[in-house]
């Protein structure tokens, strides 16, 4: 497959310990005893070179074809979410997450500024908060299947506006797409905006994309 390919997977997402931290089947879900009702089962999309997945597994599945299965993808930490970084755990003072009105415990998430840590402790007033990832410096192992290929122009940019956004409707006319994001209760952010208008123009035939945001 090359770079603006779209291809829907089906997979399981383990730690080298056998522990399942992500999946995509809601049967399969059931059978492992880590079904959510928070959680919206289906295909995946992923579109080549545009960072859907963690880079060594997309490296991956540009390889496989429709109706390939994988069962054991090992993908080193290094190209997954990389080691843990100690300059990534931060010390602040409990009365800075107060002022919030927030009450930290050990193991809450907590927001600081636009970043989501782990607060590790809290011990005289003072809270410490790990930023890694929570995956990071993990060996992780995939089983991969690949659903389908998505050629089809429309679908490609459904997908594209589902994984991204999520919210909002999609239409289409000629070579225009819309995105209205209006009835949503925040404005897209500009990065991801970009990212998804990018996204479309450069993996299908369209040829202009505009998005109606909250504001317009």
């Amino acid at each position: 497959m090359e770079q603006g390919d779209m291809v829907l997977i089906e997979y399981v997402g383990k730690t080298s310990d056998g522990d399942i931290f992500d999946i995509s089947n809601e049967e399969r879900a059931r059978e492992e005893g880590v079904y959510s009702d928070e959680v919206e089962y289906r295909p995946v999309p992923v579109l080549i070179g545009s960072e859907y997945v963690i880079e060594g597994l997309e490296d991956k599945i540009a390889g496989m074809e429709p109706g390939d299965r994988e069962e054991n993808i090992q993908i080193p930490s290094e190209e997954a979410y990389g080691q843990r970084e100690s300059d990534k755990i931060q010390t602040y003072p409990e009365k800075e997450f107060k002022k919030q009105d927030v009450n930290v415990r050990v193991g809450d998430e907590v927001m600081v500024g636009n970043r989501k840590g782990k607060v590790l402790s809290n011990s005289s007033g003072r809270v410490r908060v790990d930023f890694n990832h929570p995956l990071s410096g993990e060996d992780l192992v995939y089983e991969v299947e690949i659903v389908d290929k998505v050629e089809d122009d429309e679908e490609k940019a459904r997908q594209i506006f589902r994984y991204r956004l999520g919210h909002g409707d999609l239409n289409f006319e000629d070579d225009k797409v819309e995105i209205d994001h209006s009835s949503a209760d925040h404005d897209i952010p500009g990065e991801l905006k970009q990212s998804v208008i990018e996204e479309i123009l450069n993996s299908t035939n369209f040829n202009e994309v505009n998005v109606k945001d909250k504001q317009n």
